[in-house]
């Protein structure tokens, strides 16, 4: 039998051109390459045209409108995610140290009182943090100056609780000495440049209500010896929200015109969880009254700042005195709070005669001086 030959793959590639095993040589002519599409070069570069300054007013043509600039932001901000228990603690310590590094002596009124002014500054809102650098470029008098007319702006409008923190604000009425001046400075800067501001400067309740400054102040002034004679410690935030929620519950008993009454509030931590729970439920807490009491004057004056501050409405009173010994203490504060708002309006009924009776003298010159 004939065997078929098998082809060779692998051998070299034959002489001619017609050998049909020759799987490695092209058939046809290959295509010649595109030729490359030329590269525009580069524009030449030209010096930029110098800034000319702006036209006056009068000859400025019409164009597109200037982009506005910005709203500066305060740098004294409160890192993203502090709680605000926990940034109100830090604000204290700091001041509390200025204080201390300048040897401001024992009377701890005075930096609680600076640091109260500077938190019931009344500008809040977009604008509230920004006051940080406005108070860093005063010298001690005009801060001094401005810390009185702080106190004057709430006593127009609470007179009740200003007299009640008059501790806090008395001094400021005083000959301060260049050390004292000195010493109010660094603790306004201290608790500026800590986020001060930041923290006070919204004007919304909830966020307002939702720490106790005052509360770290007096703590950290206070010696231990003080602290124990007194009995008067920082009660955490936690704890004061925990006793709300098993008194009040789920706020359901809670009407327009119900009383709260703290006969030993401090500054007020139980009642600020108070609040916070009627507000976390949609209840407006100035609905309701309240009424606040302790045996120490400078926790009744933080207690009084703290009202401000919360919001809790016109239906407040703060006492000091020994609720042991004076049972029916809302009824001596609502009593007092009657007659210092009669007084104020005894002083403004004046103020508008003065006022009347300087602009009829002023009117009289001018009618004189027209006829002469």
């Amino acid at each position: 039998m004939k065997q078929r030959r098998q082809p060779d793959l692998f051998s070299l590639p034959a002489d001619s051109d017609d050998d049909e095993y020759d799987y490695f040589q092209p058939k046809d002519t290959p295509a010649p390459r595109p030729a490359l599409a030329t590269v525009p070069t580069a524009p030449a570069k030209t010096p930029a045209a110098k800034p000319q300054p702006p036209a006056p007013a009068g000859n400025r043509t019409a164009g597109p409108a200037e982009p506005k600039a910005k709203a500066p932001i305060s740098k004294y901000r409160i890192p993203f995610g502090t709680r605000s228990h926990q940034a109100a603690q830090w604000i204290a310590e700091a001041a509390v140290e200025a204080w201390d590094r300048e040897h401001g002596g024992s009377r701890m009124e005075i930096p609680v009182g600076v640091v109260a002014a500077l938190a019931l500054w009344p500008l809040k809102g977009p604008g509230g943090p920004l006051c940080a650098e406005f108070f860093l470029q005063l010298d001690a008098k005009d801060l001094a100056q401005a810390l009185r007319e702080c106190w004057a702006y709430w006593w127009t409008i609470r007179p009740d609780l200003v007299h009640r923190a008059a501790p806090l604000a008395s001094w400021l009425d005083e000959s301060m000495s260049a050390h004292e001046l000195r010493c109010i400075k660094a603790v306004a800067r201290a608790a500026i440049t800590q986020g001060l501001f930041d923290l006070t400067g919204t004007d919304d309740p909830y966020m307002l209500a939702d720490f106790d400054l005052m509360s770290w102040m007096i703590t950290g002034m206070r010696s231990s010896g003080s602290r124990k004679w007194l009995g008067e410690y920082h009660t955490p935030p936690e704890i004061c929200e925990l006793m709300a929620r098993q008194v009040i519950g789920d706020c359901s008993e809670v009407k327009p015109g119900h009383s709260f009454c703290d006969p030993a509030a401090g500054t007020g931590g139980m009642v600020r969880a108070a609040v916070q729970m009627l507000r976390e439920r949609g209840i407006d807490p100035a609905t309701c009254r309240w009424h606040l009491c302790d045996i120490d004057p400078i926790a009744a004056a933080g207690a009084a700042v703290n009202v401000l501050l919360w919001k809790m409405g016109p239906n407040t009173t703060v006492w000091c005195g020994d609720t042991l010994a004076q049972a029916d203490t809302e009824r001596l504060a609502l009593e007092e709070k009657a007659r210092i708002f009669e007084h104020r309006e005894d002083l403004r009924w004046k103020a508008a005669t003065v006022a009347a009776v300087l602009q009829a003298e002023e009117l009289l010159a001018r009618a004189t001086r027209k006829a002469a």
